[in-house]
């Protein structure tokens, strides 16, 4: 074997979720090495809708801008007989819901992941992470404390490269899943499908109007609003006709011609045909996520139909779980079993998301949500690591504050989150500028990072004067009593009232058996994200 080179982890894979997982693993400070046998991000608009949890993590990435600048509001789904017909409205905006309710300090959005992914990828580089594409990845030798992998490029060059961990973000097909021998579970969706994204002037089937996506039902296919209205291009969705699985590319573009002016309801158009793709679908989730130092995410975990546009936006959620639990494990600040809790926290909401894709699929325009339906708002807000049995998720507008939840959003009246007040890299104590323990923490801080070995907190201590009126009662239904220990990933670990039940539950999340000492981390490093000592704190704008 040749010279070996090392870093804490390679990602396999660097489309939306392994291009995520790079990020935020580079976000923590860890040497990753992403790469991906394509030549390069993908050409193909694979999803579009960026959930609006997905928007609040790019935005703890500092990327929030510019997805917005790549994409454009959400509009809804409409359906009708074409496009230039009269429409109904099929799916509302998700934003309408979540302004309503003020849930979140962003919305939904819309932005082609061909679009998406080089934002990530550039984000990625910038926080120091390496992503080599036209780069094959075979996994060498696994153990339980590193894996050994050879990468080729399509030069012929091979180099070996060690890592304590790797994450599999190879997709639906994905090699690393075949070659650790996890299957997935579930269940085929009959048909195979054909997209193909195209330009034309649709001004005359629009008539002034604005759409994100409509079913054509006199085409038997989807339309969809791609770029945005600096550089529009469409994409039709439609199932696969008999006999055109033989047809050459050009006879099968010749087909998909027919179907666009039948579903725009333009029958002389002339539309530019820039890329087509044929697909199956079918509702899937692995039987493991995890083998030793091997860790899975997105597709390669969880396949379901695209209908709600939950598979990319759950890829990244994975991406983000994991993230921070391996840059701790990394650093030692935490023993390997906090990697333990990766699939226990990330299998109930993935296999709920998959039922709710597969519900989606199987309901017709027009039709009423079955009464087992949730609301996509909550699956992406609402969810519950831990839920012991119960609903994985529960109502954002009523948030509760308990340990496995998301921390909720609060305005303040400088026109800040409380989520903007986290830092991504550290956990946080979040609580009432007055409440006893945060001011311990904040004037003590040195000395409690002694007692919890070093492991980096940030204590938020928040006046309630700058609470937005509108906001008040969530605030004051969440954060009292006591404060709030949020994790880096922006999941509440505990409620806290006491130094010593801050201790106690900072030793627990991060695997630890002993005070100050830890299980089976590897030796800190000395580089960490800012200050050991920096203090966020909210108070009310001059």
């Amino acid at each position: 074997m040749s010279a070996v080179d090392e870093v804490d982890v390679i990602v396999v894979g660097a489309g939306l979720a392994g291009l995520a997982a790079t990020a935020f693993l580079a976000q923590q400070g860890i040497r990753v090495l992403a790469v991906d046998r394509h030549p390069g991000t993908s050409v193909h608009p694979k999803a579009r809708l960026v959930n609006v949890r997905s928007m609040e993590l790019y935005r703890t990435l500092g990327i929030e801008p510019e997805v917005r600048s790549a994409g454009e509001a959400n509009s809804g789904f409409e359906n009708a007989g074409t496009l230039a017909g009269e429409w109904g409205t099929w799916i509302a905006p998700p934003a309408d819901e979540v302004e309503a309710a003020g849930l979140s300090p962003t919305v939904p959005y819309s932005c082609d992941q061909q679009r998406l992914e080089p934002i990530l990828l550039r984000r990625a580089e910038e926080l120091g992470a390496e992503v080599r594409f036209r780069t094959t990845a075979a996994l060498t030798d696994i153990t339980a404390g590193q894996v050994t992998a050879v990468l080729r490029g399509d030069d012929g060059e091979e180099r070996f490269v060690r890592a304590r961990f790797l994450v599999a973000a190879d997709g639906a097909r994905s090699g690393i899943r075949a070659r650790l021998g996890i299957a997935l579970r579930g269940e085929d969706i009959k048909g195979e499908s054909v997209s193909v994204v195209f330009r034309a002037d649709l001004a005359p089937a629009l008539r002034g109007r604005e759409v994100n996506a409509i079913m054509c039902r006199d085409a038997g296919a989807f339309l969809f609003a791609r770029g945005n209205e600096d550089d529009r291009s469409w994409q039709l969705g439609t199932y696969l006709r008999p006999g055109w699985a033989a047809l050459e590319p050009g006879e099968l573009d010749d087909r998909l011609a027919e179907v666009i002016r039948a579903a725009t309801g333009l029958p002389h158009l002339r539309p530019v045909m820039e890329d087509t793709a044929r697909w199956t679908a079918g509702a899937y989730v692995a039987g493991r996520f995890r083998a030793g130092p091997v860790f899975l995410v997105g597709d390669a975990i969880h396949v379901m139909p695209p209908y709600g546009g939950f598979g990319g936006n759950t890829g990244v959620q994975d991406a983000h779980n994991l993230a921070w639990k391996i840059a701790a494990v990394c650093r030692g600040d935490a023993g390997e079993t906090l990697l333990d809790t990766y699939e226990p926290e990330r299998r109930p909401i993935a296999e709920l998301t998959v039922a709710q894709a597969l519900l989606r699929s199987r309901k017709k325009p027009g039709q009423a949500p079955p009464p087992e339906q949730i609301d996509a708002v909550a699956l992406a807000l609402g969810f519950r690591y831990g839920h012991d049995g119960g609903a994985p998720v529960e109502d954002p507008a009523r948030p509760s504050g308990r340990p496995g939840t998301r921390m909720p959003h609060v305005r303040l009246d400088d026109g800040r989150s409380t989520l903007d007040l986290l830092d991504p890299t550290r956990f946080s104590l979040v609580g009432r500028s007055t409440e006893p323990v945060v001011r311990d923490l904040a004037a003590r801080l040195g000395e409690l990072r002694e007692l919890v070995d070093a492991v980096p907190v940030a204590a938020v201590p928040v006046d309630p004067g700058v609470i937005d009126p509108a906001h008040r009662e969530r605030w004051d239904a969440v954060w009292d009593p006591g404060a709030l220990l949020v994790r880096p990933d922006g999941v509440i670990a505990a409620r806290i009232r006491t130094r010593s039940e801050m201790r106690e539950a900072l030793l627990s999340c991060l695997g630890r058996r002993a005070r100050g000492q830890a299980v089976g981390g590897s030796e800190k490093t000395a580089n960490r994200a800012g200050s050991p000592n920096t203090t966020l704190r909210a108070t009310r704008s001059p």
